[in-house]
């Protein structure tokens, strides 16, 4: 399927590889004439197949020239040894260069496939899907798809074209020995069909032994800091010597299979050899067949052991490309994120209204708790409003429904007066920015750190977004300042560093609605100092949506709504929570007495 958009290139392969085996059948048949031509009587004219070509050119060259046979069978046979092995050597070079075009294309293809579906794909799955997995997708079983599937494609045609013409070749010289060869067809096809089945159920079950080793690397590389500090190296190398031990085990039981399969075929074929090569030496002596015939009988059959041994194993990488196959297409045809919304927003006022809204992460599970029951809130634009809770109160999932990484299960939101899903999701997300205590940075240059998602970044707006998030200071004093790449997720830089960029990323985006979840709390008090001076900046004049979790932090917000369960237990500014004496007051006071 995948090979149809290149349907020129594959047939120009295909075409390229099949006379290269065909020259290999012509090769091994010119050994009749070679042979026959050594005898005193020369080419044997029974042999109109074999010896046909050189019977024809023989006769115009006779017109020609007073020459006999044999002085013409002289350079003519190794002429037309020479125009085969010619043929042989372009069509391989066509064939081999064609099949390594076709399977890097197509690989590329599906990992393109692959990563823009990742990128469109819901948050659910990712929840639901580990890290490993996906790259083991994108990487190991793309390569198994692209290589399996032409290697298949290609063996097939090759070999397919070689039996047949040996097959032919035999039933040209002697149908009788011939016969013998079809004797085993009927036994391999059992072998083919009993390997395939267990080869399949085998290369499934490695597909996904191979994602959870990369998720084990994955994560305990990403997290090699927690494993030093808390002495999990023999934790973590137990975890990595179960899922390599596994796939250890896999690997050895698809090649004993593959082995028992190829080994139990070729002990038929050499049966049938057996058999051949005792019933072609009684006809020989009995002068039914020329020591040429023979000799390209016997070299006919030989060869033709190793294409049908190709074809034989050909069920091993067709059984690995489609339990691969399943892995890939499993994703490229994962339900991406829906985008009902029909209704354009050049720039929202920043008004949202929650109106009894429920979510539930596990919808399909009656028995699983609400992350959200009954949130009702109004806030108006440019307002701040600050949430607040314990741990599982529902503040981050109250925060992730804004931009629809998850739709409300009940209830509405709404944007200006509008529900949010009525709007397309692409200009919905771009009336809001994030800047969150994880900052996530790419491997990239400071400047499109900032500028992420413009398509045409505006240098002066770059370092006026990073001037206003007071980051333009430390920027300059980089070795190539706003050209400076800043390392894999910004480890080069120091955690205050990497908050102002976030903030200076916000600032370029110009949002009229932020979300800031709990940006300051991993800072030292000077870094947070310079952080909440850019926070400031940047919630000027914005609907302003903060997560919470140190309540000093946002003693200045316009409201703060307290959740607890999912709901909301109390809100209201802060020193109207202070009086009240209720969950807020409780929390306030107990940090208060954490941190004096």
């Amino acid at each position: 399927m995948q090979f149809t958009p290149y349907g020129g290139v594959l047939g120009a392969t295909l075409v390229a590889v099949a006379i290269a085996s065909l020259t290999d059948v012509l090769l091994i048949r010119q050994l009749q004439n070679v042979v026959d031509a050594l005898r005193p009587q020369g080419i044997s004219q029974g042999s109109e197949v074999a010896g046909g070509v050189l019977t024809a050119v023989g006769h115009w060259i006779d017109r020609l020239l007073p020459v006999t046979p044999a002085q013409a069978a002289l350079w003519t046979i190794p002429a037309i040894i020479m125009a085969l092995a010619f043929l042989r050597m372009v069509s391989s070079f066509a064939g081999d260069y064609g099949s390594a075009w076709l399977s890097n294309r197509v690989q590329a293809d599906l990992r393109g496939k692959m990563f823009h579906r990742i990128l469109r794909l819901p948050n659910g799955y990712f929840d639901a899907s580990s890290t490993g997995t996906t790259l083991s997708r994108v990487t190991f079983d793309a390569n198994q798809v692209s290589q399996a599937g032409l290697n298949v494609v290609n063996v097939a045609v090759r070999d397919s074209v070689a039996t047949a013409g040996y097959l032919v070749s035999l039933f040209t010289i002697d149908w009788q020995l011939a016969v013998f060869c079809l004797a085993l067809l009927p036994l391999v096809a059992l072998v083919v069909i009993f390997a395939g089945r267990r080869m399949r159920r085998l290369s499934e079950s490695a597909q996904h032994a191979m994602g959870e080793l990369t998720r084990v690397l994955d994560e305990s590389i990403g997290g090699q800091r927690v494993v030093k500090i808390f002495g999990g190296q023999d934790y973590e190398q137990h975890r990595f010597d179960e899922v390599v031990k596994l796939n250890r085990q896999l690997a050895v039981k698809h090649a004993a299979t593959a082995a028992m399969n190829s080994g139990i075929i070729m002990m038929l074929i050499g049966a049938t050899l057996s058999a051949v090569i005792y019933f072609a030496l009684l006809r020989a002596q009995a002068n039914a067949l020329t020591p040429g015939a023979f000799v390209a009988f016997m070299g006919s059959l030989m060869a033709m052991q190793s294409p049908i041994k190709n074809l034989t194993k050909i069920n091993e990488p067709l059984q690995r490309g489609l339990a691969a196959a399943k892995s890939v297409f499993g994703l490229i045809d994962a339900p991406i994120e829906t985008d009902t919304g029909s209704t354009p927003l050049p720039r929202a006022a920043g008004r949202l209204q929650l109106q009894q809204v429920g979510f539930h992460y596990n919808a399909g599970d009656a028995d699983a708790a609400p992350a959200l029951r009954d949130v009702t809130l109004d806030i108006a634009a440019g307002e701040t409003v600050a949430l607040v809770g314990g741990s599982g109160s529902g503040k981050t999932t109250l925060a992730s429904l804004l931009p629809r990484f998850y739709d409300v299960t009940s209830g509405r939101i709404m944007l200006d007066g509008v529900d949010v899903r009525e709007y397309r999701l692409s200009d919905l997300r771009g009336q809001i920015a994030l800047v969150s205590q994880d900052v996530v940075l790419f491997n990239d240059t400071l400047a499109a750190n900032i500028a992420y998602g413009d398509p045409a970044p505006d240098q002066a707006r770059i370092e006026a977004a990073a001037r206003a998030a007071y980051a333009h200071e430390f920027i300059e004093r980089q070795p190539k300042g706003y050209a400076t790449e800043v390392g894999e997720n910004g480890l080069r830089l120091s955690g205050g560093q990497r908050q102002r960029l976030a903030i200076a990323r916000a600032l370029y985006k110009d949002a009229p609605i932020l979300i800031l979840d709990e940006a300051t709390s991993a800072l030292d008090t000077e870094s947070e100092r310079q952080v909440q001076a850019a926070l400031e900046r940047l919630m000027k004049g914005r609907t302003t949506v903060v997560i919470a979790h140190r309540l000093s932090t946002i003693e200045n917000a316009d409201r703060i709504v307290v959740m607890n369960s999912g709901s909301i237990a109390e809100a209201g500014t802060h020193d109207a929570l202070l009086a009240h004496g209720g969950l807020y007051a409780r929390l306030y006071q107990t940090q208060k007495q954490l941190t004096s």
